[in-house]
C-alpha cells in the first residue's frame, strides 16, 4: 500500500481510532502467547530479557504498525512509550484526556488538506475481547473536541451514552489518536486480557518522561553557572527533570511554584495569578505579535550597547537575506550579526543573560506558551544603513507542530516563539521588522508578492518600537520578515527563541 484508504482516513478522522483486523498471523499469536505463558506476565512495562521474549519485543517494530505510524504521524514518526502489558482493571478508573490543560504538541486536527497528528497509541490484541468482556473503551470524536469533558463522564459516573466498548479479535491492531478520550473498564472476560500497548510520536514532539534521554552532544554551557535559578530553569537543559519547573511572575518579580505541574493562565479565569491584560491578549491572538513597552531601563540599555561596542571582533558580516526581492534588497550592503551575545566574557554577557527570564517577559510567556518552555538560542542583528531586509517567510501549511497556534477556553497555545529586544529606536522610516497580522491563522499559502513585498496587498505592516521595548512574535506560524534598514544608527536587536515544553527540537 502507498497510503491509507479513503475509508480508513475518514474513519480515523471522525472517530479518532481505528481497528486494523487480523494483522498478526496464527504463528505470531502463538509465539506471543507462548512467551507470556513462560514469562512474568504481570501488567506493566515489558523488561524481559532473552530469546523467549523476542516475539513480544518484535511487536513494536512490526512493519504494519510502523507503516501506519508514518501514515498518521508523518515520515519522522518514532517509537515513544515503552511496550507494556495493559493492566486488567478490577474497578472503574477515570478516562484519560478530555480535560484541561490541552497538550497541543500531541494534538490532532485537519488543516488545509493535511493531517496534524502528533501522537498515537497502539494496542495489540493477543486474545479476543468481546463486548461484554470490559477492557478498552473510547469516546468517538473526542480527539477533535475543544470543550472540556464533564467530570461525571471522565470519572465514569455518567457515560452519557458516549463511552463505547472496543471489540477486538486476537491479532487485531487498535490505533488511537493520543488526544482521544479513552480508558479501560473492569475485565470480565475468560482468561487474561492480554492487550499489549506502545506509543509513537511525530518528529518534533518531546518524548514522554519515561522514554526521555539527553539530547546527544548537548550540555549546559559553563557560563550558565553564573545565572540565577530562574534563568537556569528557562535556559535549554538536555538533562532537566520532568515535569519542568514552574516559574511564576507578576511582571516585577519571579518565583517558583511550590508544586510541579503546569501553569497556563486563562483570560476567562480572572484570578490574581493569571496576570493577563485583556488588551494584550486580544492583540496577540488577533495579530500574532505583541510589543511590551519599556522593559529595559537606561542603565540596562547602556550596558548592552557598551558590550557590543567593546567586542567588535564578535561581529560578523553576512550577505543579503532579500532573496530575489527588489524592494527588500537595500543598497547592497549585507547584514551584520553578533553570535551568542550571552557568551560574551566577564560583565559583557550579563545584560543579555538578564533577558532570558526577565519578569515582564516570563509573565507573558506563561499565558502564551504555558510553563515549562525553554530558551533555545540568542543572537544579535546589527544592520547598518542600507543593509538588506529579509524576505517574508512562514509555512504554507501547519504540517509541523512548530507552526501550531491555537486558542482554547481562554488559553493561548503557541509552540515556538521569537523574542526581540530593541536596543535602539525603530521608527517607520528606518525599516526593520515587518509582518502580516493574522497570517498565523490562514489556511492558504503565502502569495509570492507578499514574500518579496513587490505586491503587499495592503497586508504587510511595519512595527515601530523604541529602545527598551520587547517584541514577541510567532516564530513559524506568522508571516514575517524585515524591510531594509535606513536608520543613521545601526539597527541593534537581540533575538531569542523559546520553545514549549512539548517540543523536542527547534
Amino acid at each position: 500500500m502507498d497510503a491509507m484508504t479513503h475509508e480508513q482516513n475518514y474513519r480515523f478522522d471522525v472517530a479518532g481510532y481505528m481497528i486494523v483486523p487480523g494483522v498478526l498471523t496464527a504463528a505470531e499469536l502463538a509465539a506471543c502467547n507462548g512467551a507470556l505463558d513462560q514469562l512474568d506476565a504481570r501488567a506493566g512495562r515489558l523488561r524481559w530479557q532473552g530469546p523467549v521474549s523476542n516475539p513480544l519485543v518484535a511487536l513494536r517494530q512490526h512493519p504494519v504498525l510502523l507503516w501506519y505510524a508514518q501514515q498518521l504521524c508523518g515520515e519522522q514518526a518514532r517509537f515513544d512509550t515503552p511496550l507494556q502489558l495493559a493492566a486488567e482493571r478490577t474497578a472503574a478508573e477515570p478516562l484519560q484526556n478530555g480535560g484541561e490543560w490541552v497538550d497541543w504538541s500531541r494534538a490532532y486536527r485537519q488543516y488545509n488538506g493535511e493531517r496534524f497528528c502528533q501522537g498515537i497509541r497502539a494496542y495489540w490484541a493477543l486474545v479476543d475481547i468481546n463486548e461484554a468482556d470490559g477492557g478498552p473503551v473510547a469516546i468517538q470524536g473526542s480527539h477533535n473536541s475543544t470543550v472540556e469533558a464533564p467530570q461525571d463522564l471522565v470519572a465514569g459516573c455518567d457515560e452519557m451514552g458516549l463511552v463505547e466498548q472496543v471489540e477486538l479479535r486476537a491479532g487485531d491492531l487498535l490505533l488511537c489518536a493520543e488526544s482521544l478520550t479513552r480508558g479501560f473498564r473492569p475485565w470480565r472476560g475468560e482468561g487474561p486480557q492480554r492487550l499489549v500497548e506502545c506509543g509513537f510520536i511525530g518528529g518534533d514532539v518531546r518524548p514522554s518522561a519515561e522514554s526521555m534521554v539527553p539530547e546527544s552532544g548537548e550540555a549546559m554551557p559553563g557560563w550558565a553557572d553564573e545565572l540565577d535559578p530562574f534563568q537556569r530553569a528557562i535556559l535549554h537543559n538536555p538533562d532537566r527533570s520532568y515535569p519542568p519547573p514552574v516559574v511564576h511572575s507578576d511582571g516585577a518579580k519571579t518565583w517558583f511554584a511550590e508544586e510541579s505541574g503546569v501553569h497556563h493562565p486563562s483570560i476567562f479565569i480572572r484570578d490574581p495569578d493569571s496576570a493577563i491584560d485583556e488588551k494584550e491578549f486580544y492583540h496577540w491572538d488577533l495579530c500574532g505579535h505583541l510589543v511590551i513597552k519599556g522593559v529595559m531601563d537606561k542603565e540596562w540599555l547602556k550596558a548592552a550597547n557598551a558590550a557590543i561596542d567593546e567586542n567588535p571582533d564578535r561581529i560578523s558580516h553576512g550577505g543579503s537575506a532579500a532573496g530575489d526581492s527588489t524592494p527588500l534588497a537595500g543598497t547592497g550592503v549585507g547584514r551584520s550579526s553578533l553570535g551568542n551575545p550571552w557568551t560574551l566574557p566577564d560583565r559583557h554577557g550579563e545584560p543579555f543573560r538578564r533577558m532570558i527570564a526577565d519578569p515582564a517577559l516570563v509573565q507573558r510567556l506563561n499565558w502564551i506558551m504555558g510553563s515549562g518552555y525553554e530558551c533555545m538560542q540568542c543572537s544579535g542583528f546589527l544592520s547598518g544603513k542600507g543593509s538588506s531586509g529579509h524576505f517574508l517567510h512562514s509555512p504554507a501549511t501547519p504540517a509541523r507542530v512548530t507552526n501550531h497556534y491555537r486558542q482554547q477556553n481562554g488559553r493561548v497555545y503557541a509552540e515556538y516563539l521569537n523574542v526581540a529586544w530593541q536596543l535602539r529606536d525603530v521608527k517607520p522610516e528606518y525599516g526593520g521588522f515587518v509582518c502580516v497580522p493574522g497570517s498565523h491563522k490562514t489556511a492558504y499559502a503565502m502569495p509570492d508578492g507578499i514574500r518579496t513585498c513587490e505586491n503587499e496587498m495592503g497586508l504587510v505592516k511595519h512595527v515601530a518600537m523604541e529602545a527598551g521595548d520587547v517584541l514577541l512574535f510567532l516564530a513559524s506560524a506568522q508571516a514575517h520578515g524585515a524591510y531594509p534598514w535606513m536608520g543613521e544608527e545601526n539597527r541593534r536587536m537581540i533575538f531569542f527563541q523559546y520553545r514549549s515544553r512539548g517540543l523536542y527540537r527547534s
